[in-house]
């Protein structure tokens, strides 16, 4: 059985301070980190611990790295990038592609010519713009006088033998004196285009490229002390395309277009499939598309495609009509939906219908300004005149991705603990550096359950039911899948933390949770850096608390009385609480909050409210297993207004811990009589209604209050007409979102003092549907 989801546990070290046992949870090394959900070849972690984001290079010397790369061969297997063939000391060989300027490679003296020759394997085909030979000049150890280099792609010309087809890219033409040796690679049927004005591009200058996998050095003649140093590949740059499928990102084709993950391997033996006989109609009706899923946003600023030509890699010279197509366009999106929920795409390249020369063009290079992307999706222009092979794909960035996703497994911190129970979650804090014009962001879900899914497959990996696997014979049974995934009581994620150190948001306490961590940046040159991520958490109060609400049906912004009834449960060692905080849809009036403990009445120790939606009492006692009912009064004005509650003590300060329903809805107060209404405007107030603005004192300014009821994202305001119709002057709220105050002076747009008279009041809830207009006349007097 495989299991694809585990649960976190054995983290860092645990620090216990006092008799409540406040504990900490935290990642700040590879080894916590590493029960994460981490996208590959993105993140990397550097040698303090810190998790920062990899930084993908321009202008890279392809031969330094190659050791990171594998290819499959026909002889060999899986093989590593670096030397794959030489004919003289073959134990010095690898010296020419480690970066050392010190240590060289010479071929043997009594080896014939023949064997003074060595093929470097880079591991993945690059796009190379220059070869540089070094050639070490000392006593000992002198430059090669006369030699020749050559390039391959990686396509083998032999179905069952690893054999290649090797292209000349320099030969002296008389004996070389030079330490360093530049070569710039000039292919055959390239175009390079710069997408994009003003990015001070010069096309020709971009269009010196191969793309290559393998580079062979070979001596035309000896000479006395010949070595070599180091063979650098100079190429564009580290190709985003490899990976798409191992950092979480998916590949989707029409019939016609087929296998386009073979773009993104880095195996040049494989190859996309486009190919086209009779018209349907159009490239979306015949199916002449493919999309790729990058799994990641990144910045993207050069795209390279190598079209397959006819006689290359196993295909036959046969093949006359092997094109790189009759025109395409190629869109991106950085992830955001239209509407409709589907990706919303941009058009990024447009490849026109070839004209005469251009059929022969395989090799597209393309340059433009950086955008992120995560998704791009290819069409053809027409779905006619395709015969085609796109074997490779490689994309280009300018730096750092635009942003990265990490999920943190189930952390389980009862287990953490070793009591195996719930914790009330304090806070979640983070060490990190951020540069200008990045953002770290996190978010939380919490919850006391998880649950296994299973997924069943037969002896051939096709998946089944759990019915149809039980019937099969043992022998044709395949693997079963189990999936960890949480449980019913689990709530949504968060809001995203605003600063570290806040208190925790999601439902606490509870005995598993789950962090989401996104790392972004605005400017691909510079990226986040996070040191520690920690979460403080520690016993609960009490075991379980449950509330209700009543009663559950109210007037829209009419003054009701609720009360609040909450009963815990308490077990050894749960110290209780002797705080309540209430969160409530407008003010609550203080000196009406009445208290019951165990159904006796009670005076509480104190009340007090903050601002419009915080209700604090004090009970005058620590509370663990009575009942607990708060009364007050306050008004609703949405239909389906929670009324949430909290437990505090006040010896363990900036810990509060969530009331659960005590069931479904309970703490849920509904308005039946707003759903049907239209009205989105209610307990409107102008007054005075004659006011005169001398400047006294006395009636200056005319006040204008109403509770804005339904409207999401309104924008309500408020402006004065004279009877003419022309607009006067146009207020300002200092009200929230509910409950709207304007007030006016009587002065016009320009501070001046109206006229006496009488004048339009018009107020607007902004929104677009629903009765959100109403009109009340306003006396202006001296």
């Amino acid at each position: 059985m495989r299991r694809k989801h585990g649960i976190c546990c054995a983290l860092t070290a645990l620090f216990i301070c006092g008799a409540n046992h406040a504990e900490e949870i935290r990642f700040d090394t590879p080894a916590e980190w590493a029960t994460w959900e981490v996208p590959v070849d993105i993140v990397q972690f550097a040698d303090d611990g810190s998790l920062e984001l990899r930084k993908f290079r321009k202008q890279i010397n392809a031969t330094l790295d190659a050791h990171l790369f594998t290819q499959p061969t026909q002889t060999r297997g899986k093989v590593q990038g670096g030397i794959w063939q030489v004919g003289s000391n073959s134990t010095a060989a690898r010296r020419i592609m480690d970066g050392n300027l010190e240590t060289v490679w010479r071929p043997s003296q009594s080896d014939d010519l023949v064997d003074w020759v060595v093929t470097i394997d880079l591991g993945r085909p690059v796009l190379a713009e220059r070869i540089r030979l070094v050639f070490p000049d000392r006593a000992g150890a002198r430059p090669w006088r006369q030699f020749s280099v050559f390039t391959a792609n990686g396509a083998r010309i032999q179905s069952t033998d690893d054999v290649f087809r090797f292209d000349q890219a320099f030969q002296t033409t008389q004996p070389n004196q030079e330490q360093v040796v530049d070569i710039d690679l000039v292919g055959e049927r390239d175009v390079t285009r710069v997408i994009d004005e003003n990015l001070g591009l010069d096309p020709t200058a971009l269009n010196t490229f191969r793309m290559v996998r393998f580079v062979r050095v070979r001596a035309d003649e000896k000479s006395a002390d010949a070595a070599l140093a180091e063979v650098e590949v100079i190429s564009a740059g580290d190709n985003i395309s490899l990976g798409v499928l191992a950092r979480g990102g998916s590949f989707d084709n029409g019939l016609l277009a087929r296998e386009p993950q073979n773009m993104f391997d880095g195996i040049t033996d494989t190859y996309g499939n486009i190919f086209t006989v009779k018209t349907k109609g159009g490239w979306r009706e015949s199916g002449v598309w493919w999309s790729v899923d990058l799994g990641a946003l990144f910045w993207l600023d050069e795209a390279f495609i190598y079209w397959q030509d006819r006689g290359e890699g196993l295909s036959s010279f046969l093949f006359e009509g092997l094109q790189a197509g009759s025109g395409y366009q190629i869109l991106f999106s950085d992830g955001r939906r239209t509407i409709a929920g589907d990706i919303d795409y941009t058009p990024l390249i447009f490849e026109p219908r070839p004209v005469g020369a251009e059929w022969n063009l395989r090799h597209h290079r393309y340059a433009f300004a950086p955008r992120k992307i995560r998704y791009l999706f290819w069409h053809s222009l027409t779905d006619t005149g395709w015969f085609s092979h796109p074997m490779e794909l490689m994309l280009f960035s300018p730096g750092y991705p635009a942003q990265v996703v990490l999920l943190s497994d189930f952390i389980n911190l009862g287990q953490f603990a070793g009591d195996g129970r719930a914790k009330a979650i304090k806070r979640l804090r983070w060490e990190a550096t951020m540069p200008d014009q990045t953002r770290l962001q996190v978010r939380s879900r919490s919850g006391n359950t998880l649950q296994e899914f299973y997924t069943f497959y037969d002896k051939k990996g096709e998946e089944v039911t759990e019915t149809r696997y039980g019937s099969l014979p043992k022998v044709i049974r395949g693997p079963i899948d189990t999936m960890v995934v949480v449980g019913e009581d689990w709530g949504a994620w968060s809001n995203f933390y605003q600063f570290s150190g806040e208190a925790f948001k999601s439902e606490t306490p509870r005995r598993f949770i789950q962090l989401e961590l996104i790392l972004s940046t605005e400017d691909p040159v510079v990226a986040p850096v996070l040191h520690a991520l920690a979460l403080d958490f520690e016993d609960a109060l009490v075991s379980q608390a449950a509330g209700q609400i009543a009663p559950r049906h109210a007037v829209p912004n009419e003054v009701t009385q609720f009360t609040y009834v909450l009963r815990t449960n308490a077990t050894e060692g749960d110290s209780g609480f002797d705080r309540l905080r209430f969160s409530t849809p407008s003010a609550v009036d203080a000196a009406d909050v009445r208290l019951r403990i165990g159904g006796a009445e009670r005076e509480a120790s104190g009340v007090h409210v903050e601002g419009d939606s915080l209700l604090f009492v004090d009970l005058p006692e620590t509370v663990r297993t009575d009942s607990v009912a708060v009364e007050f009064t306050t008004k609703v004005l949405h239909n389906a207004t929670v009324f949430a509650a909290d437990l505090g003590q006040e010896a363990r300060p900036g810990l509060w811990q969530s009331v659960e329903a005590a069931e479904r809805q309970a703490n849920l107060v509904f308005l039946p009589d707003l759903p049907g209404s239209a009205r989105l405007i209610g307990d409107l107030q102008v007054a005075p209604s004659v006011f005169s603005p001398n400047g006294d004192g006395i009636n200056d300014h005319v006040q204008i209050r109403f509770a804005l009821f339904k409207a999401v994202d309104a924008s309500p305001s408020v402006r004065i007409f004279d009877l003419a119709g022309r607009e006067v002057a146009a207020l300002v709220s200092s009200g929230g979102d509910v409950l709207q105050s304007f007030s006016w002076g009587g002065l016009d747009a320009l501070g001046e003092r109206v006229a006496p008279g009488v004048y339009v009041c018009r107020i607007d809830a902004g929104a677009d549907a629903g009765q959100g207009e109403i009109v009340r006349t306003i006396a202006v007097a001296y």
